[in-house]
Protein backbone atom coordinates (compact mmCIF):
# COMPACT_ATOMS: atom_id res chain seq x y z
CA UNK A 1 0.00 0.00 0.00
CA UNK A 2 1.39 3.37 -1.02
CA UNK A 3 2.28 5.82 1.70
CA UNK A 4 0.06 8.94 1.62
CA UNK A 5 2.06 12.10 0.93
CA UNK A 6 1.79 15.66 -0.36
CA UNK A 7 4.61 17.51 -2.14
CA UNK A 8 4.39 21.30 -2.46
CA UNK A 9 7.24 23.64 -3.43
CA UNK A 10 9.87 21.16 -2.28
CA UNK A 11 8.20 20.57 1.08
CA UNK A 12 7.08 17.00 1.66
CA UNK A 13 4.41 15.84 4.07
CA UNK A 14 4.03 12.09 4.65
CA UNK A 15 1.59 10.12 6.80
CA UNK A 16 3.30 7.23 8.57
CA UNK A 17 1.31 4.97 10.88
CA UNK A 18 -1.45 7.57 11.19
CA UNK A 19 0.99 10.37 12.10
CA UNK A 20 1.92 13.28 9.85
CA UNK A 21 5.58 14.22 9.31
CA UNK A 22 6.87 17.28 7.47
CA UNK A 23 10.12 16.81 5.57
CA UNK A 24 11.78 20.06 4.51
CA UNK A 25 14.69 20.35 2.05
CA UNK A 26 17.16 20.81 4.92
CA UNK A 27 16.22 17.42 6.45
CA UNK A 28 19.35 15.29 6.81
CA UNK A 29 17.78 12.46 4.77
CA UNK A 30 15.78 14.60 2.34
CA UNK A 31 17.17 13.11 -0.89
CA UNK A 32 17.02 9.58 0.42
CA UNK A 33 13.39 9.96 1.47
CA UNK A 34 12.39 11.21 -1.98
CA UNK A 35 14.17 8.27 -3.59
CA UNK A 36 12.54 5.67 -1.35
CA UNK A 37 9.08 7.24 -1.22
CA UNK A 38 7.58 5.41 -4.24
CA UNK A 39 8.33 1.89 -2.97
CA UNK A 40 9.14 2.00 0.76
CA UNK A 41 6.76 0.91 3.49
CA UNK A 42 5.67 3.22 6.30
CA UNK A 43 8.04 1.55 8.76
CA UNK A 44 10.97 1.81 6.36
CA UNK A 45 10.33 5.50 5.82
CA UNK A 46 9.87 6.12 9.53
CA UNK A 47 13.45 4.95 10.19
CA UNK A 48 14.87 7.72 8.01
CA UNK A 49 12.23 10.39 8.59
CA UNK A 50 12.25 10.40 12.39
CA UNK A 51 16.02 10.28 12.89
CA UNK A 52 15.86 11.70 16.40
CA UNK A 53 13.63 8.86 17.52
CA UNK A 54 15.82 6.26 15.85
CA UNK A 55 19.00 7.53 17.53
CA UNK A 56 17.40 7.74 20.96
CA UNK A 57 15.90 4.26 20.64
CA UNK A 58 19.21 2.61 19.74
CA UNK A 59 21.14 4.32 22.53
CA UNK A 60 18.47 3.83 25.21
CA UNK A 61 18.16 7.59 25.42
CA UNK A 62 21.87 8.24 26.02
CA UNK A 63 22.32 9.97 22.67
CA UNK A 64 19.71 12.40 21.39
CA UNK A 65 19.42 14.95 18.60
CA UNK A 66 17.57 18.08 19.64
CA UNK A 67 17.42 21.38 17.80
CA UNK A 68 20.22 20.30 15.49
CA UNK A 69 22.55 19.36 18.36
CA UNK A 70 23.77 15.95 19.43
CA UNK A 71 23.78 15.28 23.16
CA UNK A 72 25.10 12.45 25.30
CA UNK A 73 23.33 12.03 28.64
CA UNK A 74 21.97 15.54 28.19
CA UNK A 75 25.35 17.17 27.52
CA UNK A 76 26.08 18.69 24.10
CA UNK A 77 28.62 16.60 22.20
CA UNK A 78 31.65 18.23 20.54
CA UNK A 79 31.09 19.43 16.98
CA UNK A 80 33.33 16.88 15.25
CA UNK A 81 31.37 13.90 16.53
CA UNK A 82 28.07 15.65 15.86
CA UNK A 83 29.16 16.23 12.28
CA UNK A 84 30.09 12.57 11.95
CA UNK A 85 26.67 11.42 13.15
CA UNK A 86 24.86 13.74 10.74
CA UNK A 87 27.27 12.78 7.94
CA UNK A 88 26.59 9.10 8.46
CA UNK A 89 22.84 9.70 8.38
CA UNK A 90 23.00 11.84 5.25
CA UNK A 91 24.92 9.08 3.43
CA UNK A 92 22.62 6.34 4.61
CA UNK A 93 25.33 4.83 6.81
CA UNK A 94 24.34 3.31 10.14
CA UNK A 95 24.66 5.76 13.00
CA UNK A 96 25.10 2.97 15.57
CA UNK A 97 28.92 2.95 15.24
CA UNK A 98 28.98 6.60 16.33
CA UNK A 99 26.93 5.72 19.40
CA UNK A 100 29.36 2.89 20.12
CA UNK A 101 32.22 5.34 19.65
CA UNK A 102 30.70 7.75 22.17
CA UNK A 103 30.18 4.95 24.66
CA UNK A 104 33.84 3.91 24.33
CA UNK A 105 35.03 7.50 24.53
CA UNK A 106 33.09 8.14 27.71
CA UNK A 107 34.99 5.25 29.31
CA UNK A 108 38.22 7.21 28.87
CA UNK A 109 39.15 8.24 32.44
CA UNK A 110 40.52 11.62 31.33
CA UNK A 111 38.22 14.44 30.25
CA UNK A 112 41.22 16.18 28.69
CA UNK A 113 42.02 13.09 26.62
CA UNK A 114 38.43 13.04 25.37
CA UNK A 115 38.65 16.65 24.23
CA UNK A 116 42.03 16.17 22.55
CA UNK A 117 40.80 13.17 20.58
CA UNK A 118 38.09 15.38 19.08
CA UNK A 119 40.86 17.62 17.72
CA UNK A 120 42.57 14.62 16.12
CA UNK A 121 39.44 13.25 14.46
CA UNK A 122 38.27 16.69 13.35
CA UNK A 123 41.56 17.39 11.63
CA UNK A 124 42.10 14.09 9.84
CA UNK A 125 38.67 12.49 9.36
CA UNK A 126 40.06 9.04 10.14
CA UNK A 127 37.55 6.22 9.80
CA UNK A 128 35.52 4.63 12.56
CA UNK A 129 34.77 0.91 12.88
CA UNK A 130 31.39 -0.64 13.56
CA UNK A 131 32.32 -1.43 17.19
CA UNK A 132 33.17 2.21 17.90
CA UNK A 133 36.96 2.12 17.52
CA UNK A 134 38.93 4.11 14.92
CA UNK A 135 41.71 3.30 12.45
CA UNK A 136 45.04 5.09 12.14
CA UNK A 137 48.46 4.56 10.54
CA UNK A 138 51.86 3.64 11.92
CA UNK A 139 55.30 3.39 10.32
CA UNK A 140 57.48 0.50 11.48
CA UNK A 141 60.79 -1.10 10.58
CA UNK A 142 61.20 -3.59 7.77
CA UNK A 143 60.95 -6.37 10.38
CA UNK A 144 57.75 -4.79 11.80
CA UNK A 145 59.34 -3.75 15.07
CA UNK A 146 58.87 -0.17 16.26
CA UNK A 147 61.31 2.22 14.64
CA UNK A 148 63.36 3.58 17.49
CA UNK A 149 63.50 0.91 20.18
CA UNK A 150 62.68 -2.26 18.34
CA UNK A 151 60.77 -3.80 21.25
CA UNK A 152 57.17 -3.75 19.99
CA UNK A 153 56.18 -6.34 17.37
CA UNK A 154 53.80 -4.77 14.82
CA UNK A 155 52.94 -7.78 12.67
CA UNK A 156 49.26 -7.99 11.74
CA UNK A 157 47.31 -9.47 14.64
CA UNK A 158 49.66 -8.23 17.34
CA UNK A 159 48.42 -6.08 20.23
CA UNK A 160 50.86 -3.50 21.58
CA UNK A 161 50.20 -2.04 25.01
CA UNK A 162 51.81 -0.40 27.99
CA UNK A 163 50.71 0.85 31.38
CA UNK A 164 48.52 3.92 30.87
CA UNK A 165 50.25 5.86 33.65
CA UNK A 166 53.54 5.52 31.72
CA UNK A 167 52.10 7.43 28.74
CA UNK A 168 52.77 11.17 28.79
CA UNK A 169 49.46 13.06 28.98
CA UNK A 170 51.00 16.50 28.36
CA UNK A 171 50.14 17.49 24.80
CA UNK A 172 52.75 20.23 24.99
CA UNK A 173 55.53 17.63 24.87
CA UNK A 174 55.85 16.20 21.38
CA UNK A 175 58.66 13.71 22.04
CA UNK A 176 57.78 11.59 25.03
CA UNK A 177 56.54 8.27 26.39
CA UNK A 178 53.72 6.44 24.66
CA UNK A 179 52.64 4.27 21.77
CA UNK A 180 52.33 6.55 18.75
CA UNK A 181 50.02 6.42 15.75
CA UNK A 182 48.55 9.04 13.49
CA UNK A 183 47.42 10.32 10.14
CA UNK A 184 49.14 9.40 6.89
CA UNK A 185 50.91 12.78 6.62
CA UNK A 186 52.43 12.28 10.05
CA UNK A 187 53.52 8.72 9.31
CA UNK A 188 55.16 9.78 6.04
CA UNK A 189 57.14 12.43 7.89
CA UNK A 190 59.34 10.09 9.90
CA UNK A 191 59.65 6.83 7.94
CA UNK A 192 62.61 5.81 5.84
CA UNK A 193 62.05 4.42 2.37
CA UNK A 194 65.72 3.44 2.02
CA UNK A 195 65.55 1.46 5.25
CA UNK A 196 62.53 -0.47 3.96
CA UNK A 197 60.10 0.87 6.54
CA UNK A 198 56.49 -0.25 6.27
CA UNK A 199 53.12 1.26 7.16
CA UNK A 200 50.56 -0.72 9.09
CA UNK A 201 46.94 -0.01 9.98
CA UNK A 202 46.18 0.06 13.69
CA UNK A 203 42.83 -0.08 15.49
CA UNK A 204 42.45 2.04 18.62
CA UNK A 205 39.78 2.21 21.29
CA UNK A 206 38.94 5.86 22.13
CA UNK A 207 39.14 5.00 25.82
CA UNK A 208 42.86 4.17 25.44
CA UNK A 209 43.94 7.50 23.93
CA UNK A 210 46.04 9.52 26.36
CA UNK A 211 47.13 12.65 24.49
CA UNK A 212 47.16 14.36 21.11
CA UNK A 213 50.39 16.43 20.97
CA UNK A 214 50.04 19.83 19.37
CA UNK A 215 53.51 19.89 17.77
CA UNK A 216 52.37 17.95 14.67
CA UNK A 217 49.19 19.90 14.00
CA UNK A 218 47.13 17.25 15.82
CA UNK A 219 48.17 14.57 13.30
CA UNK A 220 49.52 12.12 15.86
CA UNK A 221 48.45 10.70 19.20
CA UNK A 222 49.81 8.77 22.15
CA UNK A 223 47.87 5.75 23.34
CA UNK A 224 48.40 2.93 25.81
CA UNK A 225 47.08 0.22 23.49
CA UNK A 226 46.41 -0.59 19.85
CA UNK A 227 45.90 -3.64 17.64
CA UNK A 228 47.66 -4.04 14.29
CA UNK A 229 44.89 -5.01 11.87
CA UNK A 230 46.33 -4.66 8.39
CA UNK A 231 49.11 -3.78 5.96
CA UNK A 232 48.99 -0.41 4.24
CA UNK A 233 47.68 -0.71 0.68
CA UNK A 234 46.49 2.85 0.21
CA UNK A 235 44.73 5.60 2.08
CA UNK A 236 41.59 4.59 3.98
CA UNK A 237 38.84 6.51 2.22
CA UNK A 238 35.59 5.25 3.68
CA UNK A 239 34.18 6.81 6.87
CA UNK A 240 33.11 3.40 8.22
CA UNK A 241 34.78 -0.01 8.28
CA UNK A 242 33.83 -3.38 9.70
CA UNK A 243 34.86 -4.33 13.22
CA UNK A 244 37.26 -6.93 11.81
CA UNK A 245 39.41 -5.04 9.29
CA UNK A 246 40.81 -7.14 6.44
CA UNK A 247 42.43 -6.74 3.03
CA UNK A 248 38.98 -7.14 1.48
CA UNK A 249 38.10 -3.69 2.84
CA UNK A 250 40.44 -2.16 0.28
CA UNK A 251 38.54 -3.73 -2.61
CA UNK A 252 35.55 -1.45 -2.02
CA UNK A 253 37.52 1.81 -2.03
CA UNK A 254 36.72 4.49 -4.60
CA UNK A 255 38.57 3.51 -7.78
CA UNK A 256 38.47 7.11 -9.05
CA UNK A 257 40.59 8.23 -6.10
CA UNK A 258 44.38 8.07 -6.40
CA UNK A 259 45.17 5.60 -3.65
CA UNK A 260 48.94 5.68 -4.16
CA UNK A 261 50.30 7.99 -1.48
CA UNK A 262 53.57 9.85 -1.98
CA UNK A 263 55.36 9.13 1.26
CA UNK A 264 57.61 12.16 0.79
CA UNK A 265 60.35 10.88 3.06
CA UNK A 266 62.42 13.71 4.46
CA UNK A 267 65.96 12.75 5.47
CA UNK A 268 66.39 16.01 7.38
CA UNK A 269 63.28 15.29 9.44
CA UNK A 270 64.60 11.78 10.14
CA UNK A 271 67.85 13.21 11.47
CA UNK A 272 65.98 15.67 13.70
CA UNK A 273 63.80 12.90 15.09
CA UNK A 274 66.79 10.65 15.73
CA UNK A 275 68.63 13.47 17.51
CA UNK A 276 65.58 14.19 19.68
CA UNK A 277 65.41 10.52 20.58
CA UNK A 278 69.01 10.22 21.71
CA UNK A 279 68.71 13.42 23.76
CA UNK A 280 66.21 11.70 26.07
CA UNK A 281 68.69 9.53 27.98
CA UNK A 282 66.91 10.14 31.26
CA UNK A 283 63.61 8.60 30.09
CA UNK A 284 62.47 5.13 31.13
CA UNK A 285 64.10 2.71 28.67
CA UNK A 286 61.45 0.08 29.36
CA UNK A 287 59.08 1.82 27.01
CA UNK A 288 59.26 3.45 23.62
CA UNK A 289 59.65 7.06 24.68
CA UNK A 290 60.96 8.44 21.40
CA UNK A 291 59.30 10.47 18.68
CA UNK A 292 57.41 8.53 17.64
CA UNK A 293 56.69 5.15 19.23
Amino acid sequence: MAVPFMFVDGNLTVVLNNKSYQVLPDHINYKMILEKLPTATADELLDIVDVEKAVAAFSDGLVEIKNGQVTYEGEVVHGSISKRILEFMSKGLPFQPLVNFLNNLMENPSMQSQKELYDFLEHEHLPITEDGYFLAYKAVRADYMDKYKGIFDNHVGKVCEMTRSKVDDDRGRGCSNGLHAGALNYVAGYGSLEAGDKIVIVKINPKDVVSVPSDCNFEKLRTCRYEVVGEYQGELLKPLYSSVFSEDDYEDEDEDYDNDYDWGWNDEDDEDAEEAYYDEDDEDDEYDNSYPG
